[in-house]
């Protein structure tokens, strides 16, 4: 049993089997500490009784924090709806055209539809506007097939010709000449079956005039040069000033 630092004597303790370690006593260096569960002895009298002891939880306490988790998600939203409402509202454009208006009330696979090779709007399609099966704004659903209106997702070397991909390139006929035998031709021969019209540039014309190939800047000291102006004609046949007089006026 402890000591009572005040008294000299015994200290009872509060809790009989409990931790003999007084809280307040003074403890050297290398002595037993307090503990503070305060829990030692021999088991409740119930667990003995019992044989073991039970492993429960409370389950209001595991239970309330997705409680808690759900409530302020439920909250935080609510909030956001109603400062988007305020702040935000909707409203119908009177300047809206109707035919326009029910356009856009179309579902969104139609309305991307439109947009293709032959279609409504003929041009390419972005590839990352896909159609898509189910409701169509949702990313998790899947994607329709290429026969369904897609885009074919191309890589690399898909775009490489050859004969067996690309077979009318190279074909060789009257006023036509296929792709293999034109890259295997000369620079004197291209330009020969390649004529232009335009006259042809000095070999360091392109590198350091000033062009529109070069987006306006030339390579090293490049400069545009300014046109000469033209001269002003001296008028012929001009007759002479009068003289003047001595005192400054016309004689």
């Amino acid at each position: 049993m402890a000591t009572d630092p005040l008294h000299g004597g015994p200290t009872p303790s509060p809790n009989p089997g409990a931790d003999p370690v007084n809280v307040l006593a003074p403890k050297a260096p290398g002595q037993p500490s307090h503990d503070d569960h305060d829990t030692s002895g021999p088991p409740a009298p119930e667990v003995i009784a019992r044989g073991y002891e039970e492993d429960v939880y409370d389950a209001k306490t595991v239970l309330s924090v997705p409680a808690l988790v759900v409530f302020f998600f439920v909250l935080a939203f609510g909030i956001t709806t109603a400062v988007f409402v305020v702040l935000a509202p909707p409203h119908v454009d009177p300047a809206a055209h109707p035919q326009a208006q029910a356009r856009n009330k179309a579902p969104l696979n139609e309305r991307l539809a439109r947009t293709g090779r032959g279609k409504e709007v003929d041009q390419p399609r972005l590839e990352p506007l896909k159609l898509r099966d189910g409701e169509s704004r949702a990313i998790t659903r899947p994607e329709l097939s290429v026969k369904a209106g897609n885009s074919p997702e191309l890589h690399p070397e898909d775009l490489v010709p050859n004969k067996d991909r690309y077979p009318e390139l190279f074909v060789n006929g009257k006023d036509r000449i296929g792709l293999d035998k034109t890259l295997s031709l000369g620079d004197e021969a291209l330009k020969k079956l390649f004529k232009s019209s335009a006259p042809p540039l000095p070999a360091d014309a392109s590198a350091t005039a000033v062009t529109g190939a070069n987006a306006g800047r030339g390579f090293g000291k490049a400069e545009a040069v300014s046109p000469k102006l033209p001269e002003a004609a001296t008028p012929k046949n001009a007759a002479p000033a009068p003289p003047k007089d001595a005192k400054g006026g016309k004689s």
